[in-house]
């Protein structure tokens, strides 16, 4: 009696689907630790930047406020030269005038010819010649014209005396001290200049008398580092000033304080 074994063949099981694949394996427990380590240093750094950020902030607004209250704003500074007037006792008859205005001249340079026309004594020819170096502000005079006895034909200025002058009310100069440092800025100037504060003058009127006013005028003085500088500019130009107050600790006060 034969026996027949069918032989059975053995499918293997079909392939995962994808979302029975299993996923990557978990990184091993020392690399965990090495990317929480990272992530806490960067996190770290970041938190200490945003730090040093706002103490530097803090810092600049506390020096910034610090600077307002040292530095007084004094006003308008309004830049002035003395006059040196070049004229004839006697009347005279300009002739000929041989220099412009803002021409620089040497002391003892001629600047016109006149004529002049003394009473009994005839008249003569003079030549007015520059009684110091300077800069020429204004032919008061023109060719053709008469001056005055003691009337300026040529008006000059020295621009090694240049100042600028700030109108101050007596509240305000009281806080100041003869010899501060003052900063002048404005147009023609690359940037703020240093001037010190050399003395404090009553405000004059337009006719020469002092002016009933609480107003005195400040002169500063500019550094001899800056006057090359200034020397370049025109008088009666106008620019803002700020005094250094913590300059000239125990100097002479700019105004009686009482």
């Amino acid at each position: 009696m034969s026996t027949t074994i069918e032989k059975t063949s053995i499918e293997p099981d079909s392939a995962p689907s994808e979302a029975e694949q299993p996923g990557p394996a978990p990184a091993p427990p020392r690399k965990q630790r090495w990317r929480a380590v990272a992530r806490f240093i960067r996190t770290l750094i970041v938190v200490l930047i945003l730090l040093a950020a706002a103490v530097a902030g803090g810092t600049y607004i506390v020096r910034q406020r610090l600077a307002e209250r040292t530095m007084l704003d004094a006003g308008t500074a309004v830049l002035a030269a003395q006059p040196i007037t070049v004229g004839s006792p006697d009347a005279s008859v300009v002739n000929r005038v041989v220099i412009a205005e803002r021409d620089s001249v040497t002391a003892g340079a001629p600047l016109a010819t006149i004529t002049r026309t003394a009473d009994g004594r005839g008249s003569r020819v003079q030549q007015l010649k520059a009684p110091a170096a300077g800069i020429v502000t204004e032919i008061n005079v023109a060719p053709g014209q008469i001056a005055r006895a003691g009337e300026p034909i040529i008006t000059l200025y020295d621009p090694s005396r240049l100042t600028f002058r700030v109108d101050v009310p007596l509240e305000t100069l009281r806080k100041l001290r003869l010899r501060m440092t003052a900063y002048v800025s404005g147009p023609g100037l690359p940037g703020r200049i240093v001037t010190t504060l050399e003395e404090v003058e009553p405000k004059v009127g337009s006719d020469g008398a002092t002016a009933p006013s609480d107003l005195l005028t400040v002169v500063l003085r500019p550094d001899p580092a800056a006057l090359s500088t200034v020397r370049t500019l025109v008088p009666g130009l106008r620019f803002r000033a700020v005094v250094d107050t913590t300059t000239a600790a125990g100097g002479t006060p700019a105004v009686n304080s009482a």
